[in-house]
């Protein structure tokens, strides 16, 4: 099996060689799917991210989201402790900034020490996905230390366009998989 290291690169350099009407395309898909899922119907905490690059774009969703009156987090990178803080997003112009990473993050005047520990859904980012929801991301380990401390009860929902469903990733003892995975083709329901 390849290391993550490999899989990483080459599934980021796949992906960065999509044509962009087609990541907006599959992400417009990706996002019309999330907003169906019934889950959604009774969440009031959701942490989305900032989407860069080639992910599955985020900003028109996050505006839907605020637009239908959910309480919108993001996360922000804490080097220090090699975790993820997150901030409550109320403007998505006035309350994000270019942080760590070349990532839009929450910022400074509205972040708090504070994660709440009542989110009802985190929408969790990723190179590639298999099945049972193991996830390749940037390599930092940011998302997994923060999903096994602060996921509690949350759903948590892996967002990958379906070409980067692979069949098999090594699997550490410290991978927290997802519960469901949004691809533009399905919802990807995983039994745990």
């Amino acid at each position: 099996m390849q290391k993550k290291e490999e899989l990483r690169k080459k599934y980021l350099k796949e992906r960065s060689e999509i044509p962009q009407n087609k990541i907006s395309s599959w992400s417009q898909k990706i996002n019309k799917q999330f907003l169906k899922l019934p889950q959604l119907e009774t969440a009031k905490k959701v942490m989305a991210y900032a989407s860069m690059r080639k992910e599955i774009e985020t900003f028109d969703l996050m505006e839907e989201l605020l637009d239908q009156g959910y309480l919108l987090y993001l996360p922000y990178t804490r080097k220090d402790k090699i975790d993820l803080g997150t901030a409550q997003i109320n403007d998505l112009d006035s309350d994000l900034k270019e942080g760590v990473y070349g990532v839009q993050e929450p910022v400074a005047r509205i972040r708090g020490e504070e994660i709440p520990e009542d989110l009802d859904l985190i929408i969790v980012p990723g190179a590639c996905f298999t099945p049972e929801g193991y996830r390749i991301g940037y390599g930092g380990g940011y998302y997994d230390s923060f999903l096994s401390k602060h996921a509690n009860g949350a759903l948590k929902v892996g967002f990958c366009y379906d070409r980067f469903i692979v069949d098999s990733i090594p699997v550490e003892e410290h991978d927290v998989p997802v519960d469901l995975i949004v691809t533009e083709k399905e919802v990807i329901r995983i039994k745990q």
